[in-house]
C-alpha cells in the first residue's frame, strides 16, 4: 500500500466535527478520506451523530484523547491582566497575550472588580488610585522617552522609524512599572478541547470575581458561532445567486446546501462538559492554610534575595515544603528549614491532606510534584508574567501582596526617573494598606506591575539552559535579563560544571538601539 500524508479538517469543519472525524478514524479500517466524506452528512443534520459518539467514548468511557483532537482558536480581550495572568497558566496552552509596548492606555482602560461596586468609599478609593497611577504613568513615560532619546541620539544610518520604536520601547519598559494589575489586556489562543475544559475549571475555581466571569465567557465561546471575516460575505453572495432570474430549482437547492454546510457554527458545542469548579483545589486550599498556621512559626516574611536554588531534595519533604509555600508569602528557604526537621508522621499527615479532597477525575495538586532544579525567585511582576511564560517549568505562585515591596528598573536613576517613581509608589501603597483592610480583590487589581510577586520555578537543567539563552541579550527586558542570570548563578551553586556552560549575556551587553 502506498504511503499517503495529507491534512484534514478547514473550511466548514469545526473542530469538534474533526475531532469526532479523526476520534471515528482511529477506531476504524477505512481512510481519512472515507471516514471524513461518509460523516459529511451527520454534521449537516445537526451534529446528533457526534453528540452521542461523544457520549459512549468521552464521557461514559472515558477516553479524554477524543477532547485533544478538536483545536480552537479564541480571542480574549479586554480583561485585566490578573486574568491573562490566569488564563494562560496552563502547561499545555498555546497562545500569545498582547504586548504592552504596543497598547494605549488609560483609566478608562482598568477593570473594576465586582467588591468595588458594593461599595460608595472602595469605589472612590480604587478610582483615585487608578487616576493617580495612569497620570503618573503617562506623565513618567513622557519624561523618560525625552531622556532616552537625548542620551542615544539617532545613530548615522540608522533607519528613524526603528530608532523611534525601540527609544519608545526602552521608556515604557521602565514606566510600565506603574501600571495596575487591573489594566485591561487582551490573549489569542488556541487550545485543545481537554486543555480548554480544564482551564474553564481551573478558573472557575478561582478566588477572583473576574477570573470567574471570565470562565463563564470562555465556556460560553466553545458553544456560540465562531467568526470568521468571510462568513457574511459567503451568505451575502449566496442570497444574491439565490434571487437572480431564471434560477431553476436544481441550483437553487444547491446554493441552500452551500449556506448550510457554510453557515458559522460553534466549535466545541458538546465536548467542553466538566466545567464546574475543582473541589478538591478549593477544599484543599483551605485546608493547608490552616496547617501552615498551626505548624509554621510566624517570623518574618523574607523579601532579602531575587533567586535562590536548590539541588535534588527529599521527595516527601519537597512536596511538603511546596504546598505549603503556595498558600503563604514565606520564601521556601523559610519554610524547608522548619519541614526538613519534622517527624516523618507530620510529613506524611499533611501530604495526605494534600491528597484527600481529590476525587476520581481530579490530578493531583502540580504542587505535589517534584523535580531536581527548584528555583524560588522574588520578582516584579511585570518581570514574571515573561517567565510565566515557559511552560516547560512546574510553577507554583504565591497570592499578590505589597509585602515584599516594589522593584526599580536598573536603568530608572540614569534617566532621572528613579524619585517621581518611587514618590508615585510609596504614595499608593499607603492606599493600598487602607484598601487592602476593606477588601484584598480590590486592593490586588489596583496594585502596580513594579510590585513583586514569589513564585516556584521547577524544572530540568536542560530548562534553565533555555531559558538563560532566550532571557539575557541584547532587546531583552532589564526586568527578566538580570533574574535569568541570578538564576544561572544560584544554580552554579549546585552544580558549576554545568552551569558554566550555560550560554548567557552580561547586562554589559544591553543596547537601547535593539529591541
Amino acid at each position: 500500500m502506498k504511503r499517503a500524508v495529507y491534512a484534514v479538517g478547514g473550511l466548514a469543519l469545526p473542530p469538534e466535527a474533526t475531532a469526532y472525524g479523526l476520534a471515528r478514524y482511529s477506531r476504524s479500517a477505512e481512510p481519512a478520506k472515507k471516514t471524513f466524506t461518509d460523516m459529511a452528512e451527520k454534521i449537516l443534520g445537526g451534529g446528533e451523530a457526534m453528540k452521542k459518539f461523544f457520549e459512549v467514548f468521552y464521557f461514559q468511557y472515558g477516553h479524554a484523547s477524543i477532547a485533544d483532537l478538536a483545536h480552537v482558536g479564541m480571542a480574549i480581550e479586554n480583561i485585566s491582566i490578573v486574568s491573562a495572568i490566569e488564563v494562560v497558566d496552563e502547561p499545555l496552552w498555546d497562545g500569545q497575550e498582547r504586548s504592552t509596548r504596543y497598547q494605549k492606555f488609560s483609566a478608562e482602560a482598568v477593570h473594576t472588580p465586582a467588591p468595588v461596586a458594593k461599595s460608595a468609599r472602595l469605589t472612590k478609593q480604587y478610582k483615585t488610585g487608578i487616576s493617580y497611577l495612569m497620570n503618573e504613568y503617562q506623565k513618567l513615560n513622557t519624561d523618560l522617552l525625552g531622556e532616552v532619546r537625548a542620551k542615544n541620539p539617532l545613530p548615522k544610518n540608522y533607519p528613524e522609524g526603528a530608532y523611534k520604536a525601540a527609544t519608545r520601547a526602552r521608556a515604557f519598559d521602565m514606566a510600565r512599572y506603574l501600571l495596575p494589575l487591573g489594566t485591561l489586556t487582551s490573549v489569542g489562543q488556541i487550545t485543545s478541547g481537554r486543555t480548554l475544559e480544564k482551564m474553564i475549571s481551573r478558573l472557575f475555581s478561582n478566588q477572583y470575581s473576574e477570573v470567574q466571569a471570565v470562565a463563564a465567557d470562555i465556556k460560553k465561546a466553545c458553544q456560540s458561532k465562531t467568526f470568521n471575516p468571510f462568513s457574511a460575505e459567503i451568505q451575502t453572495e449566496l442570497r444574491k445567486l439565490e434571487k437572480l432570474p431564471n434560477t431553476d430549482k436544481t441550483t437553487k437547492a444547491a446554493i441552500k446546501r452551500l449556506q448550510k454546510i457554510l453557515q458559522p457554527s460553534a466549535p466545541v458545542p458538546s465536548l467542553i462538559k466538566y466545567t464546574a469548579p475543582q473541589e478538591y483545589l478549593m477544599k484543599t486550599q483551605q485546608e493547608l492554610k490552616k496547617i501552615a498556621a498551626e505548624y509554621l512559626p510566624r517570623f518574618k516574611v523574607d523579601s532579602s534575595y531575587d533567586v535562590q536554588a536548590y539541588g535534588q531534595l527529599d521527595p516527601l519533604v519537597e512536596a511538603v515544603c511546596t504546598v505549603l509555600y503556595g498558600v503563604t508569602h514565606y520564601s521556601f528557604g523559610q519554610i524547608y528549614e522548619q519541614v526538613r526537621s519534622w517527624p516523618k508522621k507530620r510529613l506524611q499527615a499533611v501530604y495526605t491532606a494534600a491528597t484527600k479532597y481529590r476525587g476520581p477525575h481530579d490530578e493531583l495538586l502540580r504542587s505535589l510534584d517534584t523535580h531536581s532544579l527548584i528555583l524560588d525567585v522574588l520578582m516584579d511582576v511585570g518581570g514574571y508574567r515573561d517567565f510565566h511564560r515557559h511552560r516547560r517549568t512546574m510553577q507554583v505562585a504565591q497570592d499578590y501582596t505589597f509585602q515584599h515591596g516594589y522593584d526599580v528598573h536598573p536603568e530608572l536613576a540614569s534617566y532621572g526617573g528613579l524619585y517621581p517613581y518611587q514618590l508615585a509608589m510609596d504614595t499608593i501603597t499607603e492606599t493600598l494598606k487602607k484598601v487592602e483592610s476593606v477588601n484584598h480583590e480590590a486592593a490586588v487589581y489596583l496594585m502596580p506591575l513594579g510590585f513583586k510577586r514569589r513564585a516556584l520555578f521547577k524544572m530540568s537543567w536542560n530548562e534553565l539552559d533555555y531559558i538563560g539563552k532566550l532571557r539575557t541579550g541584547a532587546g531583552r527586558h532589564l526586568s527578566y535579563w538580570k533574574i535569568a542570570l541570578r538564576m544561572v548563578e544560584e544554580a552554579a551553586k549546585i552544580s558549576p560544571e554545568r552551569a558554566q556552560l550555560i550560554q548567557t549575556k552580561p547586562l554589559s551587553m544591553d543596547s537601547v538601539y535593539e529591541r
